[in-house]
């Protein structure tokens, strides 16, 4: 018991030294110095603690700004208090915050990463999940029970790990921990909006990515360049229609990306119909376009004194014989280019590569089988 109460006294006496809006009343100043039971030293810590973590705000009320360096220590030392962590672990967490100037001097990000650092030092799972992070990933979230179900501590590891699921493309995972963190209570809000709006645009939600973006450039403060000159690139792509070759070259991309992290389940079968679908309906959108241009031609062409035979005779080639009248040729299913020389088949192969996805011929060879079978 003498021993929790000494780290009690000594988290209590580091809050209020370190967190600014934390004072200590003389009753305080006794209970402390008289070494109380850990209920009694836990209250004010607690108190003290959340009045230090209001909500920061700049003048507009629509305006988030990352949170003050004395409400990270005040919210963690009262998860400390939660975790009752013993005295050698204390110390260690403490140290870390030891060189006030140059943490105040840090950014955002790597105040996220030294808190998530603070975190592993009393919580082995956390630990675990920095360490997989840093080699392969942990793809299933963190178990929030217990202490780890304290909303700044869940919040602060969702965004971490996240972040990571980001960076390596696992948007639907990163999505699943974004989707309800409150940027109100953030460490880093301009992370929280800049890697929510990558997973949405990525998983083809433009109007929702251009949410965040707008969050992201307008509202928030201290947002770092690389991420508002990716985020004015990823506004413009937000605004480009979602309809016709860019829709489809989207979800392709969505497909291949699925396939490179070595999926194959139910969403990317899904994506690959969707792939399908989108190209049947440009097909059928050309040819009903088609369609009311040959409509459009002869409705014309009977109103006038016979302008057509005047025109085709204007478009005939001089010392041609032909009537311009090409044979149609049937499809086949054996591979070949229509009446293309494997020269020319390279050259409109290659074509299609250097101006679609990757995978835009996969998608088309399996879009012909598909169309063949459904013949036979």
């Amino acid at each position: 018991m003498v021993c929790w109460q000494v780290i009690m006294k000594s988290l209590f006496l580091i809050a209020a030294t370190a967190c600014c809006p934390l004072t200590l009343t003389a009753s305080e100043m006794t209970r402390v110095d008289g070494l109380q039971s850990p209920v009694a030293l836990a209250g004010p810590l607690v108190q003290a603690a959340e009045k230090s973590v209001a909500p920061v705000k700049a003048a507009s009320a629509v305006a988030f700004s990352r949170m003050s360096i004395d409400q990270v220590q005040a919210r963690l030392l009262q998860w400390l208090a939660q975790a009752k962590t013993d005295e050698a672990t204390a110390t260690k967490v403490t140290a870390l915050w030891a060189d006030k100037a140059a943490v105040q001097a840090l950014p955002a990000e790597d105040v996220l990463d030294l808190l998530m650092e603070s975190f592993a030092i009393a919580d082995e799972s956390v630990q675990a999940l920095m360490e997989a992070c840093r080699t392969s990933g942990v793809h299933e979230p963190m178990n929030f029970e217990g202490v780890r179900s304290d909303s700044f501590f869940r919040e602060q590891v969702q965004l971490y790990h996240a972040r990571w699921f980001t960076q390596h493309r696992f948007f639907d995972e990163a999505m699943v921990l974004l989707e309800s963190l409150n940027p109100e209570t953030s460490v880093d809000p301009a992370s929280l909006f800049f890697y929510r709006a990558v997973c949405r645009l990525r998983l083809l939600k433009p109007a929702e990515a251009g949410d965040d973006l707008a969050l992201l450039l307008n509202n928030t403060l201290d947002v770092p360049a690389r991420f508002r000159t990716v985020a004015e690139l990823m506004k413009e792509e937000s605004g480009v229609t979602a309809e016709g070759l860019p829709q489809v070259a989207r979800l392709m991309s969505d497909v291949q990306r699925r396939l490179d992290l070595g999926k194959s389940d139910t969403p990317v079968q899904k994506r690959e119909d969707e792939v399908i679908a989108a190209l049947d309906k440009l097909l059928e959108d050309m040819e009903k376009e088609k369609q009311q241009q040959q409509q459009s031609g002869q409705g014309g062409g009977g109103q006038q004194n016979q302008p057509g035979e005047q025109g085709q005779a204007q478009s005939t080639i001089k010392g041609a014989t032909g009537d311009g009248n090409a044979d149609r040729k049937d499809l086949t299913e054996n591979g070949s280019w229509g009446m293309l020389d494997k020269q020319a088949e390279t050259q409109a192969k290659e074509l299609i590569r250097q101006q679609f996805p990757p995978n835009f011929l996969d998608a088309i060879s399996r879009y012909t089988r598909k169309i063949a079978e459904q013949k036979k």
